[in-house]
């Protein structure tokens, strides 16, 4: 009898095993009431990437029911996280884990009437809306850019401002109408930006998500964005349609009723909502929805106002915050890096990390040090030390608002470092150096030369601008622009970073200054080692036909 039991209990974690391998997913019960999906996300983790998890709530409490489902893009993970956690303790109780099977299928089976719907024809519309929501399902979010616009909704911001009809904006025979487009996107982002951040969101996560430099791990679980939107919407109208989904604990929408972030309480609601209504038509716009940053609305951290300071250190704090409205020179700031002075010798390197890190509002530290020297066998501080950030606007943040701040009783001081300063703490790339010149991609071929400087002309004084072109006369697809000043140059490119210009999307980026003193040395250089190599290689030619035609001279004799 026991030999039948174990070959029966065998045959059914065989089964539960192939049953894991079709689908990747868990169902896991007898969780703590108090677990979090964070928490369970970090639990089933070691065993590989997670693509979702579910933890199941009730709809009158908001309260757990002690179960949930995870998912595993690997089905072998899965197969290894129930191997290992079955039975297992967590926070107390004993999980039991089995296989789920694909959430279409449950949805087919507790709704029925869903399949008759499904076997009716699709039209193109429906099947593409189904691809797109598929592919980001599966974690594609190559296609996600964080500050769109809808080009209708910018024209209605455009025309409101002015007072003048649409027609009239766009007038055929006017000579710049897309550069009119453009300058007024320009515009509307920046109101948007302005009306965000008074809101208290972090603009400069929305700005680094659109420049697809975060991280999609680092992503908001229950704040969705809202894109697309039509000019007639209204917070109230899209508290009624997400409201359906769950609780909300607020909307925010710009006056330039662009951009939306809708906020749930609870994860999994937010989840229902977005896939309940992306690409669902509002008015006469499909709504284009993605996760926020997970530091978009995070507050500055203010300090501690129990923290005793000494009279010296107010006083400096004073005296710091008089020079500084005074020392900030437009072509120092452009650096990433800031020269900490007025540190205490006890002040060390991960203290005066822990002290800046609490206090940032937005933004990376990279690296911090603090310059010592050697005295009687031991390291001394010289009070005074280096900081880099991971942009040019944190540093200028941190500059500003940490300006005066008390670490061991001493008011820290804060400049800003030369660009050749930065080798001191890390070496920076050369992307990142600013310039007077501008790279600027994905120009559209119908763009001219004229329309062009029209474009950037509003940001400063241009000194040159060219527009290179193809064999056949057709434009290259990229443009060089060059200020006067380093600062104009900076503007342009802050300003115009998520402008598009005959419906392209401009992607600038800092020119390597090819006429530089630098520049021109490199050059001559290459230029002479490769003249050096050729002439060596000659030479040694030579020599090989030289010896071979005196060995066949010494045989012939």
């Amino acid at each position: 009898m026991e030999v039948e039991a174990d070959g029966k209990m065998a045959q059914e974690l065989k089964a539960d095993s192939n049953d894991v391998l079709d689908t990747g997913r868990l169902f896991v019960r007898n969780l703590p009431y108090t677990a979090t999906e964070e928490e369970l996300m970090e639990h089933f983790s070691k065993f590989g990437e997670i693509s979702e998890v579910h933890l199941v709530l009730d709809k009158e409490t908001k309260r757990s029911k002690g179960i949930a489902f995870i998912l595993y893009p690997i089905p072998e993970s899965a197969a290894r996280a129930m191997k290992e956690l079955d039975n297992s303790i967590f926070q107390g109780r004993l999980l039991h884990i089995l296989p789920a099977k694909h959430r279409e299928i449950c949805l087919s089976v507790a709704l029925p009437n869903r399949n008759d719907a499904s076997n009716l024809p699709k039209t193109f519309k429906q099947k593409r809306e189904e691809q797109r929501k598929a592919s980001e399902a599966g974690g594609n979010t190559k296609a996600w850019n964080s500050l769109f616009m809808r080009p209708d909704t910018i024209l209605e911001n455009i025309v409101r401002v002015y007072g003048i009809s649409k027609s009239e904006f766009l007038d055929r025979e006017a000579e710049d109408p897309a550069v009119r487009l453009a300058l007024g996107e320009t515009k509307v982002i920046a109101e948007t930006k302005e009306a965000l951040a008074k809101a208290g969101v972090n603009v400069s996560s929305l700005e680094e998500f659109a420049a697809g430099k975060g991280d999609d791990k680092l992503r908001s679980k229950h704040i969705l964005l809202v894109k697309n939107l039509p000019f007639a919407s209204t917070e109230k109208e899209l508290a009624q349609m997400f409201g359906k989904f769950g609780s909300l604990d607020k909307i925010v929408l710009p006056p330039t009723k662009t951009i939306a972030l809708v906020v749930f309480l609870e994860p999994a609601e937010a989840r229902a909502a977005k896939k309940g209504m992306a690409y669902k038509r509002y008015k006469d716009a499909p709504l284009y929805l993605e996760w926020a940053p997970g530091n978009i609305l995070e507050l500055k951290t203010l300090p501690d106002n129990n923290e005793k300071k000494s009279d010296v250190g107010e006083n400096d704090a004073r005296r710091i915050n008089l020079e500084q409205q005074v020392q900030i020179d437009p072509d120092i700031t452009e650096s990433n890096v800031l020269h900490v002075t007025n540190l205490s010798f006890k002040t060390t390197d991960e203290g005066l990390k822990k002290h800046l890190t609490k206090l940032v509002k937005q933004g990376k530290i990279l690296s911090v040090k603090i310059i010592k020297h050697v005295k009687n066998g031991k390291n001394l501080s010289r009070g005074y030390g280096f900081v880099e950030f991971d942009s040019v606007e944190t540093a200028t943040s941190v500059c500003r608002d940490l300006q005066g701040t008390t670490l061991d009783g001493h008011a820290l001081k804060l400049k800003f470092c030369e660009n050749k300063r930065s080798d001191t703490v890390g070496k920076s790339s050369d992307k990142d150096k600013t310039s007077t010149k501008l790279h600027v991609k994905n120009v559209a071929f119908e763009a001219t030369q004229k329309e062009l400087r029209q474009l950037f002309s509003p940001f400063g004084q241009i000194k040159s601008l060219r527009l290179p072109k193809r064999n056949i006369g057709q434009s290259a697809g990229f443009a060089f622009v060059e200020f006067v000043t380093k600062q104009e140059a900076a503007n342009a490119k802050n300003a115009l970073s998520s402008t598009h210009f005959y419906g392209r999307h401009l992607v600038l980026e800092w020119a390597n200054d090819e006429n530089s003193m630098e520049a021109i040395r490199k050059r001559s250089a290459a230029k002479y080692m490769d003249q050096e190599n050729d002439n060596r290689k000659k030479r040694k030619s030579s020599k090989v036909v030289d010896e071979s035609r005196m060995k066949f001279e010494s045989i012939a004799e």
